[in-house]
């Protein structure tokens, strides 16, 4: 269970934190083509958003990796979970029914990291 928990952290760390600078760092009219969310929220909220999932890659693996506060993974884990929480509501909300999945996804990951780490 060890080697599988460390899979779906590397897993999800990688496509946190490749989305979050990819996000970051691109100009917002490239982005709002693809995703909705970036037009309607300002900046300083997308620059909240890609630094939580970037901070969030980098809990799942260093604290255990390096054996330094290693309460900080299932943090991380939790607070992805609570980013992709959010954005389902945010696609309820706006019915972008076929983004859901995706973030059900992420989301059941993220909890499975957490309790297997806590």
């Amino acid at each position: 269970m060890n080697t599988t928990t460390w899979i779906i952290q590397g897993i999800l760390a990688t496509v946190f934190f490749t989305s979050g600078w990819v996000i970051l760092l691109l100009p917002k009219e490239k982005l709002a083509i693809k995703l909705s969310w970036v037009r309607e929220f300002p900046d300083w909220l997308r620059t909240f958003i890609c630094s939580s999932k970037i901070a969030g890659a980098l809990g799942l693996i260093l604290p255990m990796y390096l054996n330094i506060l290693p309460i900080l993974t299932p943090l991380a884990a939790c607070g992805i979970a609570m980013i992709m929480a959010l954005a389902m509501g945010y696609h309820i909300r706006k019915k972008e029914y076929k983004d859901i999945p995706a973030t059900i996804i992420f989301l059941v990951l993220s909890i499975f990291v957490a309790a297997n780490r806590f």
